[in-house]
């Protein structure tokens, strides 16, 4: 589950509300396709993350996965010190990150266990 750390900005994105084409969890990295949230593929940008559960009308509280959010969330596996800004694919599931190299979510802080710290850069496609 990505889980908001910090940000570098006063400001707070509000949440904004989006309809989802698939079942999404809580914290889960989402892209959009045809107008509707998705969950997002290993080496994918997300748009948002998920914030909490779909309503009765079908759609997801989001946040924006900007670069001045650093999330924190657990790896596949452990992820040494050394691998901070390098940059780590998505699980399967997309609420998570693997040690596979190549992916959108960029490493700020790690020590070796499998909590990581780290930002998305902005997808291609804005929310």
């Amino acid at each position: 589950m990505f889980r908001i750390y910090k940000r570098a900005i006063g400001d707070v994105e509000p949440f904004e509300y989006l309809p989802g084409s698939e079942e999404l969890t809580a914290g889960s990295a989402a892209k959009l396709a045809s107008g509707k949230l998705a969950k997002c593929g290993a080496a994918e940008k997300p748009a948002c993350i998920v914030a909490g559960v779909k309503r009765e009308d079908g759609d997801y509280p989001v946040i924006r996965a900007l670069p001045t959010t650093i999330f924190e969330t657990e790896a596949s596996d452990a992820v040494a010190a050394d691998k901070v800004g390098t940059t780590l694919q998505l699980n399967e599931t997309a609420d998570g990150v693997t040690t596979a190299a190549g992916g959108p979510f960029t490493v700020t802080w790690a020590d070796g266990g499998t909590l990581v710290r780290g930002y998305f850069e902005p997808a291609a496609a804005s929310v």
